[in-house]
């Protein structure tokens, strides 16, 4: 892949993820509800997906029942936390606090790394300030938030990382 090509990916999944925040921004609740309701879906799938594969491997691993339950955990772990949306909801918006505070470290990490080569380098420390800052929140917030607040902050997160990802590629000094 050429550094223009490369580059030119960077501006459409900016734009992508900004679009996706902004309509995240506007149906907060509902985000927040899908959201948890993709995260049950995809853990009662895989674990039935992992009991299927360790069902037929058997004879070709030594710790198939090891797979068989986790996938079982898996799969009870999914239908509970889709029986209790509370639940499910406070537990994600915990993870996705968590996820703000390290993609904050990565994305500060990044802005040290290319501050050399790129003009608009603090725009991402700048969006790595905010990211710390919105996991702060999730995290302070809880529990009271939990229903809005994933919705509402992954929204911000697109918005934000897309006009950052918009704005890395409109000041790459070595444009093509």
């Amino acid at each position: 892949m050429t550094e223009k090509r490369f580059l030119n990916f960077i501006l459409i999944e900016g734009i992508l993820l900004s679009v996706l925040g902004i309509c995240m921004l506007m149906l907060p609740k509902v985000t927040s509800l899908t959201f948890g309701l993709m995260i049950c879906i995809g853990l009662i799938v895989y674990g039935i997906y992992k009991i299927a594969h360790a069902i037929v491997t058997r004879n070709y691993e030594r710790h198939f029942v090891l797979n068989i339950v986790i996938g079982a955990v898996l799969a009870v772990l999914g239908i509970v936390l889709l029986s209790v949306p509370q639940i499910n909801l406070l537990i994600i918006t915990s993870i996705i606090g968590v996820y703000f505070l390290v993609e904050s470290i990565s994305n500060t990490a990044f802005a040290v790394q290319t501050r050399k080569t790129m003009s608009f380098w603090w725009v991402v420390l700048l969006i790595a300030i905010m990211q710390f800052i919105l996991g702060l929140i999730i995290i302070l917030g809880l529990p009271m938030t939990s229903l809005w607040v994933v919705g509402m902050l992954l929204g911000i997160n697109f918005l934000v990382s897309g006009m950052g990802l918009i704005a890395f590629r409109l000041s790459n000094k070595y444009d093509y």
